[in-house]
């Protein structure tokens, strides 16, 4: 459900994807706006199932979310056998994840993360702007756990 916060946000990426000559959809806008709503990584498989979607085409989903990823909106995520995750990229918010190995499940983890350090660090020592990382740790969820 679109809040003032995320609806904020939708129109700053919009608006920086003019300058990329990339236009405003509804499709685009229900895409945003369901990565905004979950705040998780998602196969693309996912996205074409969320409510808000549904009634897409896989290959709009799929295109939508390449050409978000080329402009640095969406950042894609390498997270365990499953496939590659997709999320926005919201430079403020940093992610870390436990992925069930059995179901696929991802949980974002909001811990204090000690790499920040580590990555200053490193760009500076090797020339690198930008630096990032993800960090996932996986095991078995609770719910899988439960199963006979």
């Amino acid at each position: 459900m679109p809040t003032e916060e995320s609806e904020k946000i939708i129109r700053k990426i919009v608006n920086q994807l003019r300058e990329t000559g990339m236009r405003k959809t509804e499709a685009l806008e229900e895409l945003l706006q369901t990565m905004l709503d979950h705040h998780r990584p998602f196969l693309l498989s996912e996205l074409g199932e969320m409510p808000g979607l549904k009634n897409r085409d896989q290959a709009t989903i799929y295109r939508l979310v390449m050409k978000l990823k080329e402009a640095g909106v969406v950042r894609q995520l390498s997270l365990g056998e499953r496939g590659n995750y997709f999320q926005i990229n919201l430079s403020d918010h940093h992610h870390d994840y436990l992925l069930c190995r059995e179901c696929g499940m991802v949980t974002e983890v909001p811990v204090e993360c000690v790499l920040h350090e580590v990555e200053q660090k490193l760009a500076a020592r090797h020339g690198w702007k930008d630096l990032t990382h993800s960090l996932a740790f996986q095991g078995i969820c609770p719910e899988c756990l439960a199963k006979p």
